[in-house]
């Protein structure tokens, strides 16, 4: 029963992942854990999942260590632009984490309302799993 539940949430988190990347201006998009575990993923490229979740995790520790000694609450997003395109990390509640990579190009406010209603979705899916 457990798997099953655990299956359908995955499937359904990989849809988000997909949905995400065909109705957006987004070259990939993921989750993991903040551990930097990958849980599902959806990029255009070849991308090395185990890679990108450890680089993703260590973003979030920064970042978690920076408002923290900064006081400015909680984390809740974290934003890395390049000359080639931009890297959103938007915290799930429940210790995921959603990235989302976009081309130089793409309208970052568009982007970021877009990951940031996945992330919603996501969180809602992953009560489920819970």
């Amino acid at each position: 029963m457990q798997e099953e539940i655990e299956s359908r949430v995955i499937d359904s988190l990989r849809a988000l992942m997909r949905d995400l990347t065909v109705n957006s201006p987004v070259l990939g998009a993921a989750i993991f854990s903040v551990e930097g575990l990958p849980l599902v993923s959806h990029f255009h490229s070849t991308t090395e999942d185990v890679t990108v979740a450890a680089m993703v995790a260590g973003m979030h520790s920064a970042g978690e260590q920076t408002v923290g000694e900064l006081r400015l609450g909680d984390l809740k997003s974290i934003i890395v632009q390049g000359d080639l395109g931009t890297t959103i990390v938007i915290v799930i509640p429940g210790g995921y984490l959603l990235m989302v990579i976009a081309p130089e190009n793409a309208k970052l406010g568009l982007v970021f309302n877009d990951a940031k209603a996945t992330a919603r979705r996501a969180s809602r899916v992953l009560r489920g799993l819970l």
